[in-house]
């Protein structure tokens, strides 16, 4: 293999005696490099806005979340909170109760979605950050005070003030609806909005946070029923055992993490992903159509040499290995100078954001991410595909 590998070197750099066979060969290799540095450029920028995104979406989520397997509510008594709070790498955790309720503020009337929280709630979730207006708390002294999503505010006009307040109602679980007098069957909690929340396409649709004891004499239930349990983490923490520990302790709960809170998302991401593979690996397939063309060419070019090969004793296996090896040379070498190319653009883009985005966002240039993983694979399939291209003309040399 190694004397197929010196000629095949040779015949990579050597002058041709027809100057069209070195500008195809040239044109193949460019073809190669252009379209490995597009890919590497392309997923690195690819990956960049997927680390935004997943920013973005998990600021406002929390570690882990356990949810009840069956029905709205699950069964967490105070013992059961205590144990999540010792599992270590816990920092804090906070039970839920949330249902959808009746609201109303002056003449305007929407449904929302209350959920009860507790005074520290906002202090590890991110959703703070995105005020409008107002501080995020959830009473005043005696006032009982309600922070309000972006679309709820704007649907019933609220605004941060202590003139009207937000009437929620929700049906009493026990008891018959009386006919003669309604509001009798209805719970009632009148709330002063705090603080308006910037809707980031993440949060609960229409939410109203209100403090646990409020929500919980709103839409009543036994006192250790709730719609779930948040825990935040540490740093540092071991996210796996820490999941691990949170199935033990409440087996009647679904446990998540981030990843699997967003799970459709992240499906998306990765098909999406894979299409930019897909596609940018078959324009790359039709430039390398090219070495068909050069290979086919050398072969002819070649003739006397094969003869010459034949006539010292050299097999009509090794001749054919002579061009394949050839071929992959010419996609190698293209891979290899687009691969390099791509990465030192990627990283000065990361660097320096030379290419900024149109308009006013969060993000100012294309976010860049370099993963080792797609340069090997960029590499490998590259490379692959110039190897079986290069084989097909090879089968018709004898």
């Amino acid at each position: 293999m190694r004397t197929e590998f010196h000629i095949a070197l040779r015949y990579l750099f050597a002058k041709k005696r027809h100057n069209v066979i070195n500008i195809i060969s040239i044109v193949s290799a460019a073809g190669i490099a252009i379209g490995s540095m597009a890919l590497i450029l392309i997923l690195s920028v690819y990956n960049g806005f997927d680390n935004s995104i997943r920013e973005i979406y998990e600021s406002c989520k929390a570690d882990f979340t356990i949810s009840p397997s069956k029905g709205k509510t699950l069964e967490v008594p105070p013992q059961i909170l205590d144990k999540i709070s010792l599992i270590e790498g816990v920092a804090y955790s906070c039970p839920i109760i949330s249902d959808n309720v009746y609201v109303k503020y002056g003449k305007n009337e929407a449904i929302a979605t209350v959920v009860g929280i507790d005074s520290l709630y906002f202090k590890w979730n991110a959703m703070a950050e995105n005020l409008i207006e107002g501080k995020p708390t959830l009473h005043k002294g005696e006032i009982k005070q309600a922070v309000i999503g972006e679309d709820l505010a704007r649907e019933l006009g609220a605004r941060v003030r202590f003139v009207t307040p937000l009437e929620t109602f929700f049906p009493k679980k026990e008891g018959e609806f009386s006919i003669t007098d309604p509001l009798a069957s209805i719970n009632m909690e009148r709330l002063f909005p705090s603080a308006i929340l910037r809707s980031n396409g993440n949060d609960i649709p229409k939410a109203l946070y209100t403090d646990a004891g409020t929500a919980r004499k709103l839409l009543g239930g036994d006192e250790n029923e709730y719609s779930g349990v948040e825990i935040y983490l540490h740093p540092e923490s071991n996210v796996k055992e820490v999941g691990k520990k949170l199935s033990e302790i409440l087996p009647t709960g679904i446990v998540k993490d981030k990843q699997q809170q967003n799970a459709t998302l992240y499906k998306m991401m990765k098909a999406e992903k894979f299409a930019v593979y897909l596609i940018l690996f078959f324009v790359i397939g039709i430039i390398s159509i090219n070495i068909f063309s050069c290979l086919s060419m050398l072969v002819t070019d070649k003739r006397e040499d094969m003869a010459t090969l034949l006539g010292m004793g050299a097999t009509k296996g090794m001749i054919s290995r002579i061009f394949h090896l050839h071929g992959t040379l010419i996609s190698i070498t293209g891979c290899t100078l687009g691969t390099i190319a791509g990465t030192v653009a990627a990283i000065i883009q990361k660097q320096f954001g030379i290419i900024s985005l149109p308009g006013s966002f969060m993000i100012t240039a294309y976010p860049v991410d370099i993963q080792v993983q797609d340069i090997a694979i960029t590499f490998i399939g590259v490379s692959l595909i110039g190897f079986l291209i290069s084989y097909l003309p090879v089968k018709k040399i004898f």
